[in-house]
């Protein structure tokens, strides 16, 4: 059985908030509180069945960020590097990436951006795979 459920954003005495309605039943969360219903939703889901698909869909309307801030480090105990992007709604997650995938998605990328260079009418960096 589903209950009616509604989430709208309010300003509430001036700090934005965001409004939980379930039936006659309300709660108003401010941003380090939604943060962490995200984070804790994200842990929920992630143990939840069907998983989230291997390969993103060609018919979803996804929410693309334009130019993420992104952090990149080497973590001593993995061979590899850790990622983190940042996304402005659902905050920054972090990516182990072993070292194999790291040398496809360099190879992946750096073809990615000799195509756009080439399409701007720039020459081809020798530092970038043909």
């Amino acid at each position: 059985m589903t209950r009616p459920m509604s989430i709208e954003l309010v300003n509430e005495y001036g700090a934005h908030a965001v409004c939980v309605k379930v039936e006659n039943s309300s709660v108003l969360l401010e941003a380090d509180e939604v943060d962490a219903m995200i984070e804790h939703l994200s842990f929920i889901r992630a143990s939840m069945r069907p998983e989230v698909p291997k390969v993103p869909s060609r018919t979803h309307q996804y929410v693309i960020e334009m130019d993420p801030c992104w952090h990149a480090e080497r973590n001593p105990l993995f061979d590899g590097a850790v990622l983190f992007l940042r996304h402005t709604g659902l905050g920054w997650a972090g990516f182990a990436i072993p070292q194999a995938s790291l040398l496809k998605l360099n190879e992946v990328l750096s073809n990615h951006a000799g195509a756009s260079m080439e399409a701007a009418g720039l020459e081809r960096s020798p530092m970038l795979p043909n």
